[in-house]
């Protein structure tokens, strides 16, 4: 029995017990109610409804369709290796150590609780360790995005990883809330629980090693993997999964033509802060902190300026705040971030036109040069003191540079400054930003405030080159024996997508190890 229940916020908003209130709407007992969606009807304000499916039947299985080589004999005589352990690299050691493979798992950067101290002296003082950041460290770029789990991907690996999340501390409600939201305060735990759960399947995970050189048997094309060297030794392998993450610079110069690395789109962009208030009133008519059952408002929007470029929202971060993502010394790079509790302040997102560097150059490094270049430039711009340029969108639009913000504070640290954008981004992105704003102003009331917060740069939103891989076995077209998975190979966008494609590639390499 399914049954659809929807009420007014301050019936359920700040109930005790939403399964109570649940259980007695729908005549199911408190001990059978499962919830199959919740979302917020927000169509015909001020008449906003909060709206659950609920069911007394269980949930199926979710596990079978994952480890789908299983009942089958495999090969254990070498290990496979996976070079990153953000989400890809995460659910594919997984998945591997659960087919009893015992992989290998390096990490340029350290465990999560190192990872912290590192970011929050980044934060607070503006000193960065190039290993050890936003970017890199245990559970990847990832694990300050704030561990929002909604994707456009479809894939029946969804629910097995949701499993695994709140196996190891994520909070139940991500299984059916419209907006998937884990927290960064709750992955900290999470990434440290599916580590130690790899190691307790026999598998390793190293931290502070970097790898150095891709071994290889012969150099024709395809190459044959033999293994690989790091900083600290040298591993035998003829499975290697690369899971590097889309800000591996190293690596990718390094093994450009030996992987056949080409460039692909990104975007680039800056963060726009709102005050949270502002936003949740747009969206739902009230403020959601009235309620402590209801969270912050999310918006997702995408616009055509008459630049002949589109300006899309992307990684909204509600009640959250503008963080420091560079991962090297003398640049400033932008993302969001929220905690379980989206209760901040400002909501953010950030704002993004598509990028092709194909149209720029042959260089199938051109896109990562680009980005560097723009970081670079966002660094000397504001000082060169690790603060962020910043303007208002009322500055922008009128094309002055004002020295201070006004209702709306930004969050950024190290600290901003104010700064002319025109300075750093080309002209067409200046006037896709400002007539793209002005046209989301009329999909939200206020987004065009003058007060609005914009904060650059921001270049990080997805990998600037991809690696190319067969279509059917996921391995390198240039290595027999590599695959590349997620999003630092450019197969991916977010934790969730990079996740399914870390386990799509354990899969094909346990089957290219059966017996």
């Amino acid at each position: 029995m399914i049954k659809e229940l929807s009420y007014k916020p301050e019936q359920i908003g700040n109930a005790d017990d939403i399964f109570a209130v649940l259980s007695q709407s729908s005549d199911i007992s408190k001990d059978r109610l499962r919830i199959i969606r919740s979302y917020i009807d927000a169509r015909k304000k001020p008449n906003v409804k909060i709206c659950y499916r609920v069911t007394d039947e269980p949930s199926s299985d979710s596990s079978v369709p994952v480890l789908i080589h299983r009942d089958k004999a495999v090969n254990t005589s070498q290990r496979p290796v996976i070079i990153g352990f953000g989400p890809a690299g995460m659910f594919a050691g997984l998945v591997l150590a659960q087919y009893g493979l015992k992989p290998i798992i390096i990490e340029k950067g350290k465990d999560v609780d190192s990872r912290n101290k590192d970011v929050a002296a980044y934060k607070e003082r503006g000193v960065i360790d190039p290993s050890s950041n936003i970017q890199f460290g245990e559970g990847g770029a990832g694990t300050y995005s704030d561990g929002k789990l909604n994707t456009g991907v479809a894939s029946e690996y969804k629910d097995y990883i949701y499993d695994v999340f709140i196996k190891h501390g994520a909070p139940e409600d991500i299984r059916y809330d419209s907006h998937p939201h884990v927290g960064t305060d709750n992955l900290v735990n999470v990434v440290k629980g599916i580590r130690e759960q790899i190691r307790a399947l026999g598998g390793e995970v190293h931290f502070e090693e970097e790898l150095k050189e891709i071994n290889l048997h012969n150099y024709a094309r395809p190459a044959r993997l033999e293994g690989i060297t790091t900083d600290k030794g040298y591993y035998p392998t003829d499975k290697l999964i690369l899971a590097i993450g889309n800000s591996s610079r190293d690596f990718v110069r390094a093994n450009c033509n030996l992987l056949g690395i080409t460039s692909k789109p990104f975007s680039i962009g800056v963060r726009i802060e709102h005050l949270r208030a502002d936003i949740d009133k747009a969206m739902y008519g009230f403020d959601t902190a009235l309620y402590k059952n209801i969270f912050a408002a999310n918006y997702k929007l995408a616009v055509d300026t008459g630049t002949g470029n589109k300006l899309y929202t992307f990684c909204m971060c509600p009640g959250g705040e503008v963080v420091p993502s560079a991962s090297f010394a003398n640049a400033v790079c932008t993302n969001g971030m929220s905690y379980r509790g989206r209760d901040g302040f400002n909501s953010n997102a950030a704002l993004l036109i598509p990028f092709n560097p194909a149209y720029e150059s042959d260089d199938p490094l051109y896109g990562m040069i680009f980005q560097d270049m723009l970081e670079m430039n966002a660094f000397k711009l504001a000082g060169s003191t690790a603060k962020a340029p910043f303007m208002t969108y009322g500055d922008l639009r009128k094309g002055s540079c004002g020295s201070s913000y006004t209702s709306v504070r930004p969050t950024y640290s190290p600290g901003v400054v104010p700064c002319d954008f025109r300075e750093l981004l080309p002209g067409y992105m200046i006037d896709t930003l400002i007539e793209g704003i002005a046209l989301m102003g009329r999909k939200i009331k206020g987004f065009d405030s003058e007060s609005a917060i914009l904060t650059a740069v921001e270049t990080r939103s997805s990998s600037p080159v991809r690696i190319p891989r067969d279509k059917d076995s996921f391995q390198s077209i240039s290595v027999d024996g590599i695959y590349p998975a997620g999003e630092g190979a450019g197969y991916a966008g977010g934790i969730m997508s990079s996740a399914v494609d870390g386990i799509k590639c354990a899969n094909r390499l346990a089957e290219s190890m059966l017996l």
